[in-house]
């Protein structure tokens, strides 16, 4: 019997064969990227799929619904094919690999905001460099070879050492020469122009190419940020130190887990984790083609990329081994990468291209905070700061120019749309900003692109949170109130409840959009480790927030984030609020300060060797603190004194906001 075959709608991108796999499988066979938090191991309901034609067999799942499954819905990564299929793809579950230029696309300055950016040209002193030579002919008078000819010029541009190696001096002759024919013999005709590109390792410049002539080689290289959700890149021009270009796309390690712990599970199966090197090695080449393409040059012509990620992150993308990254003692491969070939993992772009990856303080606290303390300018002033980097690791920094601790916690995907029955991205349709009115029973959304609402996305989540608990639908542990919520309080199979947000008839979507009991527990555990966590270097080093004078949010999430909801439920402190700053991709930011600047990229490795780590994990105060934070906002109030209302919740926010669709009132 031959093996069915697996068609996927919308796309309608043909028929793959399922071989006895899932329909997750297939779907990666076909190169779609689709929700998959949990890696594919059933349990976090997000990979659903309707199937339009054939059957499947899959075992039963509490995350479908006894109508879900009479409409066609089985979860992709436990349903095997049974026959040939038509399977549709619906709105939540899909992920828009490439952000394209759209309004989900980073701005080319969305750093610029940081006291650290832009570069000054008069500063400009980047990894890579081009210089155009005109080299003096050799005579019976200067016979000097070639090479020394070369070094002699280059030391007149370049005070540093200067390498070459077999390949360079190989092609060197002909660089420098022309090969012609006169008459019937041919000779070598000297030219000496040649364009020269360099870049750095460690103390000294290694030339990476010589090319005939004056051209523009080597003008413009990459920043990356290599997150676990979304990868980012600027294209930047090393003449002026602005990008060119910037482009981003959904990482496709997340169909194998959606935190790095589930990737490295991925990774100790046969052949995971070349798997997963390739598919992160597949994006930066997409990204590359495409910035490349919009900067008029080619791939071939950008000579470096700097790279910040997390630890694992980072290893994954060099193909080192993880394993141990999550076993104590929590050891990475090295702390401090030296560059290297970026042909050697497959990257298409300069043959001889160096990767450049910003140093890693441990294994949870990765390249991405060395670049964002570096962006920052957290170890460069007097006061003390704190720097929180909102994501599925939540690392924290806490310092100044005298001193640096750091540590991570385990926050989980909650607020990127994972372990939330109807979380997602923010991509379209996400409810992004939540409204209730308890005395109509009547909650008001927004989504985002004023889209059918879908699920909710992080900011979403947040408001819906401190909503909840301003109308006393939730108490302070979190709980449900059904005699308050009415009839928008649902009782779940499990016997759980959840409150009921958004109706599909109501706002056009294919779904209600609800909140579960589970899934408020799980964003209270959540914003509890970022809170905890923040809280632990804090009294460390014998301080309060009151001692913070300025604390820097960091990532994607926090440039969407309603400050008062944030802390009204407790996931950031209750500070004055000019301490207060969204600095966006700072990872991203200090990636473009190393790679314009080798004084910053060396200043990036200083920060490592000078920060501290601190394991919380092994920290037995830090459990308690972590158990009083998961509360709304806190057990203990005197440390929220601005929250208004009895119920711990932020004002309302009345008629701030935009009204896209409303529930029908009870």
């Amino acid at each position: 019997m031959p093996a069915p075959r697996v068609r996927f709608l919308p796309e309608d991108n043909g028929a793959v064969l399922a071989e006895g796999k899932t329909l997750l499988d297939a779907a990666q066979t076909a190169g779609l990227e689709v929700s998959a938090v949990c890696g594919g191991q059933g349990t976090c309901g997000k990979c659903r799929m309707v199937i339009r034609e054939g059957s499947t067999a899959a075992p039963p799942t509490e995350h479908l619904t006894p109508d879900e499954v009479r409409e066609g819905y089985v979860l992709a990564c436990q349903a095997i094919p049974q026959t040939d299929v038509v399977v549709e793809i619906p709105p939540e579950t899909q992920l828009t690999g490439y952000l394209g230029l759209t309004e989900d696309r980073p701005r080319i300055d969305d750093c610029d905001e940081l006291p650290t950016m832009p570069v000054a040209a008069a500063d400009l002193d980047p990894l890579a460099r081009t210089h155009h030579l005109g080299l003096p002919a050799p005579t019976l008078d200067d016979p000097r070879a070639d090479a020394e000819r070369l070094l002699g010029t280059l030391a007149k541009v370049d005070s540093r050492p200067i390498e070459l190696d077999g390949e360079i001096l190989q092609e060197l002759p002909r660089v420098l020469r022309r090969l012609e024919q006169k008459r019937s013999s041919w000779t070598w005709e000297w030219d000496g122009r040649v364009t020269a590109v360099l870049s750095s390792r460690g103390e000294a410049d290694e030339v990476l190419s010589l090319d005939p002539g004056h051209g523009s080689a080597g003008g413009c290289a990459l920043a990356v940020d290599v997150g676990t959700t979304t990868i980012v890149a600027h294209l930047v021009d090393l003449r002026s130190g602005r990008p060119s270009a910037a482009a981003a796309k959904y990482n496709s390690q997340i169909p194998f887990g959606a935190d790095v712990i589930s990737r490295i599970e991925h990774a100790r199966r046969p052949g995971g984790s070349e798997l997963l090197q390739q598919a992160v090695v597949a994006d930066l080449n997409v990204l590359a083609a495409d910035l490349a393409e919009r900067g008029g040059i080619s791939p071939d012509e950008i000579p470096c990329l700097v790279v910040a990620g997390n630890t694992t992150m980072l290893h994954l993308l060099l193909g080192w081994e993880v394993d141990l990254i999550r076993r104590a003692p929590f050891v990475p491969v090295v702390g401090s990468p030296p560059p290297l070939r970026t042909a050697e993992i497959g990257l298409r772009l300069h043959p001889r291209a160096l990767l450049y990856a910003m140093p890693m303080v441990g294994s949870f606290v990765g390249g991405d905070i060395t670049a964002g303390v570096l962006a920052s300018g957290l170890h460069l002033s007097e006061e003390i700061a704190l720097l929180i980097d909102i994501g599925t690791n939540g690392e924290i920094v806490l310092g100044n120019r005298d001193f640096a601790v750091a540590c991570a916690a385990s926050a989980g995907p909650a607020f990127e749309g994972g372990a939330v029955t109807c979380g997602m991205r923010a991509a379209a349709g996400a409810i992004d900003r939540v409204h209730v009115d308890p005395r109509e029973a009547q909650i008001t959304f927004s989504t985002i692109g004023r889209k059918p609402a879908v699920g909710l996305c992080g900011s979403g989540l947040v408001d819906a949170l401190a909503e909840l608990r301003r109308a006393a639908w939730l108490d302070r542990s979190g709980r449900f109130q059904p005699d308050r919520i009415g009839k928008r309080f649902r009782t779940r199979n499990d016997g759980t409840g959840e409150c009921l947000l958004a109706r599909a008839e109501e706002s056009g979507g294919p779904r209600d959009v609800v909140l579960t009991q589970g899934d408020v527990e799980n964003l209270l555990r959540t914003k509890g480790a970022i809170y905890a966590a923040a809280d632990s270097l804090v009294q460390m080093v014998g301080l309060s927030f009151g001692d913070v004078e300025r604390v820097y949010i960091a990532g994607a999430f926090g440039n969407h984030l309603d400050l008062e909801r944030a802390i009204a439920v407790g996931l950031l402190p209750d500070v004055p609020r000019e301490r207060l700053h969204f600095i966006g991709n700072s990872a991203l930011a200090g990636a473009r300060l190393a790679l314009l600047s080798r004084r910053r990229f060396a200043e990036a490795g200083a920060i490592r060797e000078r920060m501290a780590y601190r394991e919380l994990m092994v920290d037995p105060a830090y459990l308690e603190r972590f158990t009083a934070a998961c509360f709304l906002p806190h057990t203990d109030l005197a440390r929220f004194p601005s929250v208004a209302g009895g119920n711990g919740g932020p004002p309302s926010l009345g008629e701030g906001l935009i009204q896209t669709f409303s529930g029908a009132r009870e």
